[in-house]
């Protein structure tokens, strides 16, 4: 709904034209998720060998995938640079990152590993706030300041869907978010955050501007 338009070469859709945003429904940039990255503490100063410079390079999955784009846009906002290294999934691809294949990994936060804590690797996170799943474990925005990456789930109905059809949808949706077992979506690394359509709308609108910017800048394409 924000990024794809940016990604690919042609969608058979319009998020903007085709869509008309009612609440989240469950956890994102308003009922949200955050990533959780991973840095290899023994990479040091990012060096192969005596006066060898080494190139970071991070782990990624399917390009356009919420874990890449979170990669991406740390990339962009940081000013810094990496190669993707495309993995089947984030189990191995923490591997990878334990093995000393990457330099580091961008994750969900639900995502279980022997890196998520401990020797292997340091880990921060990309809400503004400290998440409840993982206290003690610093926002990147400490060190970046402004830096946040949330995901999120939400429900569009197609354009002309009549106002009173959306409400309905909103009221019975909020309904079941503040009736939901928070610490079962705590423990999927979510929080319900529900919102009105018009403060949905406003947060995809200044989504869409930002990954404009950075699929421009990263040079992110799918055909």
């Amino acid at each position: 709904m924000t990024a794809n338009q940016h990604i690919y070469a042609k969608l058979n859709y319009d998020p903007e034209k085709d869509f008309v945003p009612s609440p989240t429904s469950c956890p994102g940039r308003r009922c949200w998720w955050c990533c959780r990255l991973s840095v290899r503490v023994s990479q040091g100063a990012g060096r192969r060998g005596e006066g060898e410079p080494r190139q970071a390079d991070l782990r990624a999955c399917r390009i356009g995938s919420q874990t890449h784009l979170a990669a991406e846009n740390f990339l962009y906002q940081a000013k810094a640079d990496a190669v993707s290294v495309p993995y089947k999934g984030e189990g191995p691809a923490l591997a990878g990152l334990v093995g000393g294949e990457t330099t580091f990994a961008l994750t969900n936060l639900a995502a279980r590993s022997a890196c998520q804590r401990g020797p292997a690797a340091r880990p921060g996170i990309t809400s503004r706030t400290e998440a409840p799943q993982l206290p003690g474990v610093p926002p990147i925005a400490s060190t970046l300041p402004g830096f946040e990456n949330a995901g999120w789930f939400g429900i569009v109905a197609p354009a002309g869907t009549p106002k009173e059809i959306i409400a309905k949808v909103y009221q019975d949706t909020k309904k079941a978010l503040d009736t939901t077992n928070e610490s079962a979506l705590l423990r999927a690394g979510l929080a319900p955050v529900g919102n009105s359509p018009e403060e949905f709308a406003t947060a995809m609108k200044a989504e869409t501007a930002l990954w404009s910017n950075v699929v421009k800048e990263r040079n992110i394409h799918v055909q």
